[in-house]
């Protein structure tokens, strides 16, 4: 083989293994965008109508930290839109220009008939978190609830929302809180319980919530992910898994989450755990 056709084979092979982890999550997502497990119903509208009253009753948080009339006459971007419930909030908010982007085609069909239902309409693409299609500078708010966690390179998504934004513009981010009780759940089934009570708790969620390679973190390092913005804000809040509401848990049926689900005490946690939530809740400013 001659140099130039094994520099070329080895870089393919290069460029390959680097995209296999982002290959492996837009399977994962393409197969269901997040929250499609409520969407039941006759057709298309009856199912988005509850996917979205179940997102809100479980989530009802997401409402204030989002705060979607805040987008009216603003430029938006939403990355990572799954199936547009949220979007369809920043549509209605009305905004000057809102643009959605997701790394699946799943959910920029889904989010595009979605918006068509109540006659509104979004710039919306199938893309990259890591290399964002706008230009510096576009956008006066970006949010992103969920998402960024699952992209190989966080910290390089994080970086494109800050380029991407205007001079003291918004991002309202959520990524995974390492140090929660459904953490803790995991780690106790597929380490403790499984014989391997030295098993890192982050390949527990990279390999066990969501798709593969899901990361989290603790608050200290959010505030470093974000050490780049001129202020940011960290929240920790429970959501529905850490108290095991709604229909978590799909990928762990079993006797043992049956009892804990009967069993489990979500006032107390709501009362004494606050800290211990699954989501962390960023508002940051450039």
């Amino acid at each position: 083989m001659a140099a130039h056709e094994w520099f070329a084979s080895e870089s393919s092979s290069w460029l390959e293994a680097e995209r296999a982890p982002k290959r492996a999550v837009e399977r994962y997502w393409n197969r269901a965008s997040c929250g499609e497990v409520y969407a039941r119903g006759d057709d298309f509208a009856s199912r988005m109508q509850r996917a979205e009253r179940a997102r809100y009753a479980l989530e009802p948080y997401i409402h204030t930290f989002a705060d979607f009339a805040s987008g009216r006459d603003r430029e938006v971007l939403e990355i990572g839109v799954g199936m547009g419930c949220d979007h369809l909030q920043w549509a209605r908010s009305e905004p000057k220009r809102l643009c959605g982007i997701d790394l699946t085609p799943r959910a920029i069909a889904l989010t595009r008939r979605h918006l068509a239902l109540y006659g509104l309409w979004s710039r919306l693409e199938v893309g990259d978190a890591e290399a964002l299609p706008y230009e510096d500078a576009s956008f006066d708010l970006v949010y992103s609830f969920g998402v960024l966690h699952h992209s190989p390179d966080t910290r390089r998504a994080i970086a494109e929302v800050r380029r991407v934004l205007k001079p003291g513009g918004r991002a309202r981010i959520m990524i995974y809180h390492r140090a929660s009780l459904t953490g803790m759940m995991l780690w106790s089934r597929y380490a403790l319980l499984a014989g391997h009570p030295l098993r890192p708790l982050d390949d527990v969620y990279a390999q066990h919530l969501e798709s593969p390679g899901t990361k989290a973190y603790s608050v200290r390092e959010a505030r470093e992910l974000f050490g780049e913005f001129s202020r940011a804000r960290v929240h920790v809040q429970l959501n529905h898994g850490d108290l095991l509401e709604g229909e978590v848990g799909q990928r762990h049926r079993g006797a043992l989450l049956a009892t804990a689900r009967r069993l489990w005490p979500r006032g107390a946690l709501r009362r004494l755990a606050p800290r211990l939530g699954l989501y962390l809740m960023i508002e940051a400013t450039r």
